[in-house]
């Protein structure tokens, strides 16, 4: 080809428009096929997140009513528990308050026969019996004196009670009479009953006192008297 010679190319603008075309409608195909495939899976997807959240809400119920069934019998069990304990509680109450009762009655029986048992004891006024038992303030006792005359006396026994105890106070001896310890003046000392006289009452201990035994002096009138001691560790409950 010489300079100056003239070129001429053929111009073909529907092809490329039919390519470009052909181009746009592929790539609008590919995206709506992945739309719908997205909402095809979005949908599987939905539809089984739906199915498990229904399953896991119904093994959540089915949860609930099993606490709901175990927190009735629960509460059931320990109902009759309460019921049972507080059964078996009365009945120790009770069996213990016969226990009791069966013993007041076999110590009443012993004292009584003390008193009818003339074979047993010279006749005349005796002490019959004396204790001491600790209550919960510390220093504080219940005392019991029980005084008997034998049945062939019928005659009233008139008279005095005096009631000591000794010990220690720092090392020193000290006597102390039950009337001037008494917190509540529950010491007596009349004397007056014809089978039989029980006198109790309260003291109180000083602080630091060692108690050693109970002298218990019984003054009947135109009658002599009776004296008799008791060692604090065997009247002493």
């Amino acid at each position: 080809m010489k300079a100056g010679d003239l070129v001429v190319k053929s111009h073909q603008p529907v092809r490329g428009r039919a390519f470009l075309i052909s181009t746009i409608v592929m790539a609008v195909l590919v995206i709506v096929g992945v739309y719908n495939v997205g909402l095809y899976q979005g949908g599987y997807l939905s539809r089984e997140a739906n199915a498990r959240q229904a399953s896991m809400a119904a093994d959540i119920a089915n949860l609930q009513q099993d606490k709901s069934d175990l927190q009735g019998k629960i509460i059931m069990l320990t109902q009759t528990q309460a019921i049972d304990m507080q059964a078996y509680e009365e009945v120790r109450g009770s069996l213990k308050q016969l226990q009791e009762e069966i013993l007041e009655l076999r110590q009443e029986v012993e004292f009584y026969r003390g008193i009818v048992s003339p074979a047993e004891r010279l006749a005349g006024i005796a002490i019959q019996s004396f204790t001491v038992t600790p209550m919960a303030e510390e220093g504080l006792y219940h005392y019991e004196l029980v005084l008997t005359q034998m049945l062939k006396n019928d005659k009233f026994v008139r008279g005095r009670v005096n009631i000591y105890v000794n010990g220690a106070q720092d090392g020193e001896p000290k006597k102390l009479q039950f009337q001037a310890i008494s917190p509540n003046n529950s010491v007596k000392r009349e004397l007056r009953f014809r089978y039989f006289q029980k006198m109790e009452g309260d003291v109180r201990l000083p602080q630091g006192f060692v108690p050693r035994d109970v002298v218990v002096e019984m003054v009947p009138k135109g009658r002599k008297q009776i004296t008799q001691a008791f060692s604090w560790e065997g009247i002493a409950g």
